[in-house]
């Protein structure tokens, strides 16, 4: 349970929370992916009918809520003495017949519950995804990728620039080679250096002279292979938006015909109607627990979209477990 509330803290543990980042990429241009797609993810949802802040009611914040349901893929509803209808993380426990949880362990800086809520009786919840998994692994796995592209983007444009390497015999020779290069890099039209760098070259007709540098490969074109890593790039977030369910425009080159189109569709829309399917159904058993008005929609272009009773139990004083409130 720790652990999960870290999770939804954002301060997660990669091999506790699941994903796909290797160890050793902790760096700045992940993180910004991971950041980049969560939020095209979060656009991805409408969410209204959120209980309001109120008397004996707090009121749940929006941007919590749809963080819990896509990097967890669930939320805990509850009745709370002190804050009312309240949604919070917790654990599955209590597997039945049908290897689906009974209960939901709820401890977190506010909440310490002794034994679990019964799902349907003490708590309901609002799935995204009918494993109890969230989404963070598509995100985690496409900002790998996008982090691996970017770096190879950046060694691209060096090795587009990278022909020579300078040999230097002294420490004074070395300081003049780099400042040739720094006034190279800089643009400068004409560069004066002492004739003493020179080192002469003999060939049938005079002696010539040239500096000690040495170059690799005048064809830098071998080298630049830009364009190829931009199309990946682009192919990489089309298959991220393909994920969400989002149609994507085929490149002109990539046209389909009917029948290509019609299964790209398909392909696109499947998973999108997995999270749909078990967020409608599990949110109308919250509304119908706890007379909430709540309901999600999926957030598309508008040219692709298609033209209670409280019968919950609230925890009373006999029957609650025991617990700690925090106020805030």
């Amino acid at each position: 349970m720790k652990i999960m509330y870290q999770c939804y803290q954002g301060n997660y543990d990669v091999q506790a929370c699941g994903g796909f980042r290797p160890p050793s990429l902790s760096t700045d241009v992940l993180n910004y992916w991971e950041r980049s797609f969560f939020q095209r993810m979060r656009a991805l949802y409408k969410i209204h009918g959120l209980p309001e802040a109120g008397p004996g009611q707090i009121g749940w914040d929006y941007d919590a809520f749809l963080y819990q349901l896509l990097r967890m893929g669930y939320a805990v509803v509850f009745n709370s003495k002190t804050y009312g209808l309240v949604v919070q993380p917790g654990a599955p426990t209590g597997f039945g017949l049908q290897f689906q949880p009974r209960g939901m362990m709820v401890q977190t800086p506010f909440f310490q519950f002794d034994r679990p809520l019964e799902i349907g009786t003490e708590c309901a919840v609002i799935k995204l995804t009918p494993d109890y998994r969230g989404v963070w692994d598509i995100i985690e796995k496409y900002a790998v990728e996008m982090q691996q592209l970017e770096v190879s983007i950046r060694q691209a444009v060096v090795n587009s620039r990278f022909a020579y390497a300078a040999i230097a015999k002294d420490d004074k020779d070395r300081r003049t080679l780099e400042t040739i290069f720094e006034q190279l890099e800089n643009g400068k039209p004409a560069i004066v250096v002492n004739g003493q760098l020179q080192k002469p070259v003999m060939n049938k007709n005079d002696a010539q002279y040239q500096l000690p540098i040495m170059q690799f490969d005048r064809d830098l074109s071998k080298n630049f292979i830009l364009p190829d890593l931009y199309d990946l790039r682009r192919k990489t977030l089309q298959d991220f938006y393909k994920e969400l369910g989002i149609r994507v425009q085929p490149d002109k080159k990539e046209r389909l015909v009917t029948n290509e189109s019609a299964s790209a569709d398909a392909e696109t829309y499947n998973r999108r109607e997995v999270w749909k399917i078990s967020l409608d159904e599990s949110v109308k058993v919250c509304n119908d627990m706890y007379g909430t008005s709540i309901s999600i929609e999926i957030n598309e272009p508008p040219e692709l979209r298609e033209g209670g009773a409280d019968n919950a139990t609230v925890l009373g004083e006999h029957d609650e477990p025991k617990q700690h409130e925090s106020k805030q």
